[in-house]
């Protein structure tokens, strides 16, 4: 969905610190850059010589403590911002299996290749990750009042958890989100899930690995996207950049051509007419 945005020039920002996948991970970082608690030493600990944070994922890790320190730091700050700015902040719940560091007791957004003993497996009850989604959600609405919260569950099935604890875990995702959906006005549900489980629900809609949702699969849940949460002139407007994206990604059969000649420059008169009618628009 990330890629659909940045293709048609919508301002986003996508998961600063790595894809988490349970609720309470989620929470503790809106919470930590809506307070502006920054990382510190005391929030790293060391695997062999990387260094890294259970709060983030392992694409912030790196071998320098400053390096991770300062990266964390800008991610948290890049997650603020985008909490305070947005109209529109999408939270899709992955799983409501949790893993709890023993001797820290907390749960960590990821293990980062730890001994198994090091942590507790445990299966977020429905009112526990109820009450998350509900302190996401008034948190971020205290501070930005206008926003609308789309809360989604992913289609991915965590297979590696076991198929019944699957289900059983995205039946509890599911239960909690509808409940903070009914109780708060400006939270909302998307349904990807049903509609990969549902109106797609067959094999030729995933990847090879059957698990991960295909191109198509990702197009459909795009088109119903847009169809609800895209305002209609601004669909228009993609259409158009769209196609001017499309025209630069195109690539002559004979290059030097007259015809490649005439279609470039004809490119280059839409891209300057499109700026100058959208300047706060990059393309």
């Amino acid at each position: 969905m990330a890629e659909k945005f940045d293709f048609f020039s919508l301002p986003y920002t996508s998961n600063p610190f790595g894809v988490l996948f349970q609720p309470l991970a989620i929470e503790s970082l809106v919470k930590r850059a809506l307070d502006q608690q920054v990382f510190t030493e005391a929030d790293l600990d060391q695997r062999d010589d990387i260094w890294f944070s259970f709060n983030a994922h392992t694409s912030l890790s790196g071998v320098d403590k400053q390096t991770v320190l300062d990266g964390s730091n800008s991610a948290l700050s890049d997650l603020r911002f985008a909490l305070l700015d947005a109209k529109h902040i999408i939270i899709t719940l992955g799983t409501a299996w949790a893993y709890k560091h023993l001797e820290r007791n907390q749960f960590v957004a990821n293990c980062h290749k730890q001994p198994g003993g090091v942590f507790n497996k445990e299966l977020l009850s429905i009112q526990n990750i109820e009450r998350s989604l509900s302190h996401i959600y008034e948190l971020i609405h205290d501070q930005n009042p206008e926003v609308n919260v789309l809360f989604t569950v992913s289609p991915v099935r965590h297979i590696k958890d076991g198929i019944v604890e699957n289900s059983r875990s995205k039946a509890h995702l599911l239960a909690a989100v509808h409940q903070v959906v009914d109780e708060n006005e400006q939270a909302h549900y998307f349904p990807a899930y049903e509609l990969l489980m549902d109106e797609l629900r067959d094999y030729r809609y995933y990847g090879s690995d059957l698990i991960h949702p295909d191109a198509q699969a990702i197009f459909h849940v795009w088109e119903c996207f847009k169809t609800a949460w895209v305002a209609r002139e601004s669909q228009e407007l993609m259409e158009t950049i769209g196609g001017l994206k499309a025209a630069m990604n195109h690539r002559s059969q004979i290059p030097g051509s007259n015809a490649d000649r005439d279609f470039k420059r004809k490119l280059q008169e839409r891209l300057e007419a499109f700026r100058a009618k959208h300047p706060h628009i990059s393309i």
